[in-house]
């Protein structure tokens, strides 16, 4: 009986950190996506006021 419970809580330590990851993985690359198009977005807005600011000179 000890060694089935044992059994038993390793896997769900294996199944917990998988899930973990999993998530992990997932934030993590959705957390870049957008950073990435902020700071593209960002970026067109810097360089549209560089423009209007040069062009009144």
């Amino acid at each position: 009986m000890f060694k089935k419970r044992k059994a038993q809580t390793t896997v769900e330590y294996i199944l917990i950190t998988l899930v973990m990851v999993v998530v992990f993985v997932v934030m993590h690359r959705a957390l870049q996506w957008a950073v990435a198009k902020r700071f593209e977005q960002d970026g067109v807005v810097i360089l549209k006021m560089y423009k209007a600011d040069f062009s009144l000179k």
